[in-house]
């Protein structure tokens, strides 16, 4: 029977695979409004600013330059790069060429960055940050660098923030085994004396993440599937690693256990709203804009929560349509243009960014009881950057 058949009662061994790899995953229940003492910004977004997003779905939504932000950390992340410099530095040459293409592609450095302002919101004031953080921050960068490795194997990827995917120059077999040699690298590095209690945190997060991707290739083309589904597995494919990196960086400065776990939790949080955006820039996006095609989650069958939304509201004929295409074996540009263009009828943009903002708005109230610092101000800001970025 293939996936797309099944009906979620028909799917123990989801729910039973992510507890066996996690334990039971925590979700937030009920709409958290944002804390009333977060940073208020007048740069409100203005309606369809990179996309096709409709003007109710951005409304109240602050307008936030990362690198801005990010900029008051720079000597931290300097010396973030350069304990990742050290890391990939092998006698194989290939290892180091292919890991630097992956880190040169670009992004935010994200992770590092909460292990930095975690770590600072729990004491750390060095201009070069605390050595256990340092390297804590490397390796979260790490994983995530292998993680999207190995993605763009099994999907075979063409592009990766607009620069060709890393399988693409140096083929499959390649990329995968440099993968498996960063992973191994970050658990030599914090193995090391001195790290004990934080080794437990990242191999969990290894763990979940390698469990949420191998869920979400079970589940492809299942469009029965039920939002707490998706939520379970965007929790470990993506949550789980945004939830260590702060967890890291407070237990670096040994932070009591409930300041811990209100930083770990702001992680998961910031981690779930970012997906969700991710996957709706899959849909209403531009390729030039996100750096990878667009329609690819139609493309693979990986099942968004835009997608579950508009099988809930669009039309029979409409709902025979996706199904049809969604995952398809071999689908042609205009079948995927067609699906996207069925998704965009509805309110699955809205609501998808309405999902997230409340996840948003529930990792804001974790900073509410931290003492008002350039830290805190700055995952304001973070958390803010994940609804209104622009890729």
């Amino acid at each position: 029977m293939n996936n797309r058949d099944q009906t979620p009662a028909e799917l123990p061994s989801v729910h039973a695979a992510v507890e066996e790899a996690t334990g039971k995953v925590r979700l937030l229940n009920g709409v958290l409004s944002n804390s009333d003492d977060a940073p208020v910004d007048s740069n409100i977004l203005q309606a369809e600013p990179w996309n096709r997003l409709p003007r109710e779905a951005l409304a109240g939504v602050r307008r936030v330059d990362i690198l801005r932000t990010l900029g008051a950390i720079e000597s931290q992340m300097k010396a973030v790069d350069g304990e990742i410099e050290k890391l990939i530095t092998t006698p194989v040459k290939l290892i180091a060429d292919i890991a630097a293409h992956t880190l040169g592609a670009g992004g935010k450095r994200l992770r590092p960055a909460l292990v930095i302002l975690a770590a600072q919101l729990c004491g750390d004031r060095s201009e070069q940050l605390n050595p256990r953080a340092r390297t804590c921050a490397a390796a979260v960068e790490l994983i995530h660098t292998t993680s999207l490795l190995h993605d763009d194997v099994v999907d075979s990827a063409t592009a990766r923030r607009g620069k060709p995917a890393a399988n693409l120059v140096w083929g499959n077999e390649t990329s995968i085994l440099v993968g498996d040699y960063l992973f191994a690298q970050v658990f030599v590095t914090v193995s090391q004396a001195g790290f004990g209690e934080l080794l437990a945190p990242i191999a969990n997060a290894t763990a979940q993440l390698c469990a949420g991707e191998l869920l979400e290739t079970q589940t492809r083309g299942l469009l029965t599937m039920k939002e707490k589904q998706y939520c379970d597995i965007i929790a470990l494919k993506t949550a789980a690693l945004t939830e260590c990196a702060c967890r890291l960086g407070a237990m670096t400065m040994n932070a009591n256990a409930e300041d811990v776990e209100r930083l770990a939790r702001f992680g998961r949080e910031i981690g779930m709203a970012f997906q969700i955006v991710d996957d709706v820039f899959d849909i209403v996006a531009t390729e030039g804009r996100v750096g990878k095609p667009v329609g690819n989650d139609i493309r693979e069958g990986d099942i968004t929560l835009p997608m579950l939304r508009a099988m809930q509201t669009c039309s029979d004929g409409e709902k025979d349509e996706l199904r049809n295409l969604v995952g398809k074996k071999t689908i042609s540009d205009e079948e995927t243009r067609r699906a996207l263009e069925i998704i965009r009828g509805g309110d699955a943009v809205p609501h998808s960014l309405g999902v997230a903002a409340k996840y948003v708005a529930s990792a804001k109230t974790q900073l509410k009881n931290f003492p008002d610092s350039p830290a805190r101000a700055m995952l304001y800001d973070v958390a803010d950057y994940v609804l209104s970025r622009e890729k």
